[in-house]
């Protein structure tokens, strides 16, 4: 900026800074105002947006006036004086506005002076003279209590002497001011007064407002009769939340009756003119005013209730009379799953909760109209069929299926009426209006609270719980469920032949052997049981959100883990125990008459056992009861086991095997049962046993087949004669006088043998040995068994006091170069 618009701008500051040292108050308003005018003059002309506007108007088009010609320095001086001249300008108006501004505030602080002044002498005492003027506030006093409630009285009219002219006419001065004295203290009597009245009907007005029912409310608890509910329902729900409004009312009343704090307060105002007397019989007048609105409130309560409660009686076809009807309890059944959703109903039933006994009941009226409906569903079902589905009966020959299907049915029910307990006990959509003020944290308060007179005469008896009203209505499926379950078992626990007429229950006539039918039968006892364990698992964790929505969660969980708390569940976990007892006696059964059933199949212990292991481990993937996330009871844990199972019939078919084979088979049957999450240790001991009957089966083999392979090779006979000769050597005998062993007859024996080492005649064990391994094992502790017979008698030959042979060179091959070439 060019220092003559700097020069410009410094002498248009100067009138402010001298404007601002002579207004009084206004400096810091001055300097602001300064700064800000020097902002607006520091424009800068050298920025590129500003250079290249004044280059865009230096290179005007050139067929301008000559007159009219236009550089840079006169279009920046010309911007520079216009931007000077509006801020001068806009000084000058802030410069007025802030003198006018000043004036105001000082009128202001002089009115709100006078004001205060005015207040001062309006509250004061008014007299502070001594004489006349004490004598004259002592005599207004002693009128006021003469009136008793502080009126102004007739007397007080005349002692103001505006009447009294003729008798104060000598001392006039004197006599005016005590009037003046008098009149000033009871006009501040009267704006006292005034103003605790006032205060009083404040206090009234919030009490009512706090206390008291609108008409419209109080209309519809006398006189609403539920004729909208299927329609708008308006009236409904304000009738509900009146009903709310009167039992937040009475509490809060009574809280208040004890306490007074509003005539207290009120009584803290008017101590100058209230006597302890006139206080004592306000707040007896008060207490017998709420005492007195709490009995309107609570008979209108308890009319609302009652008809309320026959309301939802006769709504939700809950009559004894009405339940009696068969057609009719049909179409109960049929719409009561609709009703109880309805949100009036259900806000209905939760407004209800306040009054116990008309609570409790219709929570028992309810559930035994549910248990009917659900145990009639039950058995439609499993003879006529139900929502279109076929009858369950039809599927008795399938045991399995049969059971499946019951269970199925079963917990489906059970969860629609975890639903309706679900609605009936939880708040409804509605609940978080103005009208329903309580919440749970109300109601926990409330509890702690003792209640009124006319509370008691409704806590009679403990509403239903969650599990309880759940329990109550799922008690008519459980005895139905558990006589068809537990009959299946026993048919299932039977043997084929212990039936009378010879016929199974379960279809097994087509099966030829009794072992097939065995098997079958514990196959689907385990099948069974992993059904069960996983719908009590399916049924604990529907009670377990179920109950994560109302209070007491942990409780109402532990009490449906309890057999005797929930009929389904109770059932449920002892059909599962006579499953699991079934199953352990029938596999020990079949364990035991392994041999019995190889002696009608033909097939080995160890096949039986095998084919037992797979159905089992096929069996538990198959089911969703034997899943990792589904948790077994500790009691049927270890039965139910992989691993006991295994170990039973392993350990069944494990003396029983003759062959290599069987026990190849069973260790095939480990490695399916590993597939099924068999555990290591069991895995681990169980192959520790079939190893050692492996080697006891080898070495009775290799035993029988070296004996065959000595007398093929030669070897036979030799051996045999050595031994026979080491059962009676004497000293001084030799091998070669012995029979069998003279030099003739070992050379013939050894010759035989040495041509026999490029082709030794070890059994291949194809037939015999299913396992390479084995069979290789069998074959090397063959020839190891030649070869040490061998080096026996080459050794002893060799020794000239045992041999006794005079020429040894029939002996070829050393023991080495024999076992390298018998080598398998």
């Amino acid at each position: 900026m060019s220092s003559e618009t700097m020069e410009r701008a410094n002498s248009g500051q100067g009138p402010t800074t001298g404007n601002a040292n002579s207004t009084r108050g206004g400096g810091s308003q001055n300097s602001i105002l300064s700064s800000k005018v020097f902002r607006a003059l520091e424009v800068r002309s050298d920025t590129p947006a500003m250079k290249a506007a004044l280059d865009a108007l230096a290179h005007l088009p050139d067929h301008q006036d000559d007159l009219f010609t236009v550089d840079s320095r006169s279009v920046r001086v010309a911007i520079e004086q216009d931007a000077l001249q509006q801020a001068l300008l806009l000084q000058d108006e802030l410069r007025s506005l802030l003198q006018t501004v000043t004036k105001l505030r000082q009128g202001v602080s002089e009115t709100a002076a006078i004001a205060h002044r005015v207040d001062e002498v309006i509250h004061s005492s008014v007299i502070t003279t001594t004489g006349s003027g004490s004598s004259a506030i002592g005599r207004n006093n002693n009128g006021d209590k003469s009136g008793g409630d502080g009126a102004i009285s007739p007397s007080d009219d005349i002692g103001l002497g505006i009447s009294t002219g003729d008798r104060n006419s000598d001392d006039d001065g004197d006599d005016a001011l005590e009037q003046e004295q008098r009149l000033a203290l009871l006009l501040s009597d009267c704006f006292t007064r005034r103003n605790i009245a006032r205060k009083r009907v404040e206090t009234v007005h919030e009490f009512l407002e706090r206390f008291d029912l609108s008409e419209e409310d109080s209309r519809l608890l006398e006189h609403y009769a539920f004729e909208d509910v299927e329609t708008s329902n308006v009236n409904g729900v304000a009738f509900l939340n009146a009903l709310e409004r009167v039992q937040v009312i009475r509490k809060e009343l009574g809280q208040t009756v004890g306490s007074m704090d509003v005539l207290q307060s009120i009584q803290k105002h008017s101590h100058r003119l209230s006597d302890s007397s006139i206080s004592s019989d306000e707040n007896r007048l008060g207490a017998s005013s709420a005492l007195r609105m709490m009995e309107t409130l609570a008979q209108k309560q308890e009319r609302a209730y009652e008809r309320l409660y026959h309301w939802l009686q006769k709504y939700l076809h809950l009559h004894s009379h009405e339940q009696q009807n068969p057609v009719l309890a049909q179409h109960d059944g049929d719409r009561l799953d609709e009703i109880l959703s309805h949100p009036f109903v259900r806000r209905s039933l939760q407004t209800l909760k306040n009054v116990p006994a008309f609570y409790s009941h219709l929570l028992e009226l309810i559930a035994q109209s549910r248990r009917s409906e659900e145990t009639r569903r039950f058995l439609l079902a499993l003879t006529s069929g139900h929502n279109g589905l076929p009858p369950i009966e039809m599927r008795a020959h399938d045991s399995v299926v049969y059971v499946g299907d019951m269970l199925a049915f079963c917990f489906r029910a059970f969860s629609v009426e975890a639903d309706v307990v679900r609605g009936l006990f939880s708040l409804g959509g509605k609940a978080g209006e103005e009208g329903t003020k309580i919440t749970r944290d109300e109601e926990e308060k409330d509890d702690d609270t003792p209640s009124t007179e006319d509370d008691t005469d409704y806590m009679v008896e403990k509403p239903l719980t969650v599990t309880e009203m759940l329990a109550l209505s799922m008690g008519g499926i459980s005895r139905p469920l558990k006589s068809r379950i537990l009959q299946v078992i026993s048919n299932l626990a039977r043997r084929p032949g212990d039936d009378d007429d010879g016929e199974s229950d379960d279809g097994m006539d087509d099966f030829d052997e009794e072992g097939a039918s065995i098997r079958s039968h514990l196959s689907q006892l385990y099948e069974i049981c992993g059904l069960l364990l996983f719908y009590a698992s399916a049924v604990d964790k529907s009670m377990a959100k179920l109950s994560s929505g109302v209070e007491n969660a942990t409780k109402a969980r532990e009490a449906l883990v309890e057999a005797g708390e929930n009929p389904i569940v109770a059932v449920i976990l002892d059909c599962l125990g006579e499953a699991t007892n079934a199953y352990e006696a029938s596999l020990r059964v079949y364990a035991s008459m392994l041999e019995q059933l190889q002696l009608l199949t033909g097939d080995s212990e160890a096949s039986l056992a095998h084919t037992m292991i797979v159905r089992i481990v096929d069996g538990r993937k198959e089911s969703p009861g034997f899943a990792a996330d589904v948790d077994c009871p500790e009691a049927y844990r270890q039965i139910l086991s992989l691993d006991w199972s295994c170990n039973v019939l392993v350990e069944a078919a494990l003396p029983a095997c003759k062959t290599l084979d069987d026990t190849v088979t069973l260790k095939r049957s480990i490695s399916v049962a590993r597939q099924g999450n068999l555990a290591a240790s069991v895995v681990t001991s169980l192959e520790q046993k079939l190893s050692d009957k492996e080697g006891a089966l080898i070495d009775v083999l290799v035993e029988k087949e070296t004996a065959d392979v000595l007398d093929l090779c030669g070897l036979g006979g030799l051996v045999s004669a050595w031994d026979r000769f080491k059962g009676v050597q004497v000293e001084g005998m030799t091998m070669a006088t012995f029979p069998g062993l003279t030099p003739d007859e070992a050379e013939s024996g050894m010759k035989e043998f040495f041509s026999s080492l490029y082709s030794p005649p070890i059994p291949s064990f194809e037939n015999t040995i299913k396992d390479p391994t084995l069979r290789k094992l069998a074959r090397n502790k063959i020839a190891k068994c030649i070869c040490e017979s061998y080096a026996g008698m080459h050794d002893a030959m060799l020794k000239p006091d045992t041999g006794g042979y005079g020429d040894t060179s029939f002996l070829g091959h050393s023991p080495q170069q024999v076992n390298t070439l018998f080598t398998v």
